[in-house]
């Protein structure tokens, strides 16, 4: 792991895993940009975790895999087809990966949550759809629907603890954006010391073509509940393509300023302390009418890095660096290898998951 300065995730669709055709690839890239893979069976919509003594967590259908310092795989208690959040909750030193199991035998909506360290995992049910997630220091953040077949069925922020290395279920408050809408988490939820805060994508019900990007800031003592307007979009809009790359990397809090990017490679700015909202600045190689060829975003620091994909490139696939603060790109590093792994892999087309970028 020392050797390796960042990882892909990409794998097959759920409906050739039930058939048992599934592909996942983890794709490790070291310090020269050259790209080896690691194959298992596939996990649509998983990601990677890793820990800040570099274990990495790698998931499929039906293993919990821990690299690092050693190698220790567990086997799931049922296989699962579709993933949700991997991460690390660093106070607990605990992995987790929480998969989407769906509906069960009673028609209630289902996540399956596997949690442990190299000792063993435990797994638990979460009764609930869930529309997003996010990590802290020492709990998982969920946004999530009791009744997903109930109409206006409220979305709920909650938390997940894991006291004395047992599961915790809170529900925290309700979602509360005025006016009669359907609503997309199009971010992660962060969080700050007064507030939380969570991206959405508004629609009226009555009205599908007025649509607008929101933040929505969560106060964690009243639950008191703000929606700041961050972009109307336009009736003549490909709102498809503006879709972030990858939902759970399309947001991130630095020195009290939220980053969001969005699928045309804009990234704007909500201003925690003034609520001031600005596009600051637009990546180089996004092309928002194109094809997307797994492109990814992974924030860390001051610093957002970008797989991108350049046909006229002999290596095709290249990480761009930009610095938050000035905009600017600061490192283009081409990946060697990466397409020759994905173009012997044709037979099962595989999409991009998941990106992380090491220290």
């Amino acid at each position: 792991m020392k050797k390796q300065k960042a990882a892909l995730y990409f794998s097959t669709t759920s409906d050739q895993d039930v058939g048992g055709d599934g592909l996942g690839l983890t794709v490790f890239i070291d310090r020269n940009n050259q790209a080896k893979s690691f194959t298992s069976k596939g996990l649509e919509l998983n990601n990677l975790a890793v820990s800040p003594q570099k274990d990495l967590l790698l998931v499929d259908s039906e293993k919990m895999r821990l690299i690092g310092s050693s190698y220790k795989e567990f086997n799931l208690k049922k296989t699962q087809y579709m993933g949700e959040q991997a991460g690390y909750i660093q106070k607990e030193k605990l992995f987790f990966s929480l998969f989407n199991t769906g509906f069960n035998e009673d028609e209630k909506y289902s996540y399956t949550i596997s949690f442990g360290d190299r000792t063993g995992f435990k797994e638990e049910s979460i009764p609930f759809y869930i529309n997003a997630t996010g990590i802290t220091q020492d709990r998982l953040l969920l946004l999530s629907t009791k009744n997903i077949q109930e109409e206006n069925s409220p979305m709920l922020l909650q938390e997940v603890t894991f006291p004395s290395g047992k599961m915790k279920l809170n529900t925290k408050t309700k979602l509360k954006v005025k006016g009669k809408n359907e609503i997309e988490a199009f971010s992660s939820i962060m969080s700050d010391t007064d507030y939380y805060y969570v991206v959405l994508k508004v629609t009226e019900t009555d009205h599908e073509e007025k649509s607008k990007l929101v933040m929505q800031r969560i106060d964690k003592n009243s639950f008191e509940q703000k929606t700041f307007l961050m972009y109307a979009y336009q009736k003549e809009e490909d709102l498809t393509a503006l879709i972030p790359y990858n939902i759970k990397h399309s947001s991130h809090l630095y020195k009290g300023i939220v980053y969001y990017i969005d699928g045309r490679g804009s990234v704007m700015t909500f201003n925690t302390k003034t609520t001031d909202i600005k596009t600051s600045f637009q990546l180089e190689e996004a092309y928002p009418k194109g094809k997307r060829h797994h492109k990814e975003n992974f924030f860390d620091g001051n610093f957002l890095y970008t797989l991108q994909y350049d046909q006229k490139s002999k290596d095709k696939y290249l990480i761009e660096t930009y610095a938050l603060s000035s905009g600017k790109k600061t490192e283009e590093s081409k990946i060697k290898g990466l397409s020759e792994i994905l173009e012997s892999n044709q037979a099962r087309h595989v999409f991009s998951y998941d990106f992380l970028m090491f220290d």
